[in-house]
């Protein structure tokens, strides 16, 4: 059963700020790598979203951290384990060099009703 990925605020603020220090202290390979490892990420967690090492818990929400490949990048992301369809959402991206707070675990929001 494939997942859907989804990308809380933080995330993309996350994502935003490693962009812009790229662009100022690396050349252009390095965002492209880290574009792709990113995209790789998504692809394996939609597939296989308890790969992760797990960080913490809050209930049936569990916390898991991925390592991008190899870039030194962790992406931290969580989902519902009650939930085997649930989404799954990338929380932050923290470079390895960087301080690393235990991010919270966010209430999750209702998963989007499909249509048949």
């Amino acid at each position: 059963m494939r997942r859907r990925v989804r990308f809380h605020a933080d995330f993309r603020a996350d994502l935003r700020a490693q962009l812009g220090w790229l662009r100022e202290h690396r050349d252009r390979e390095w965002i492209d790598r880290l574009r792709v490892a990113l995209d790789e990420g998504s692809a394996l967690l939609e597939s296989f979203p308890d790969i992760g090492t797990i960080e913490a818990r809050d209930g049936t929400v569990v916390l898991r951290r991925l390592l991008l490949g190899k870039l030194p990048y962790a992406l931290w992301y969580c989902r519902d384990t009650a939930d085997p369809g649930a989404d799954v959402w990338l929380l932050r991206l923290f470079h390895a060099a960087q301080d690393r707070p235990l991010p919270a675990v966010p209430p999750m929001p209702p998963r989007p009703s499909r249509r048949r």
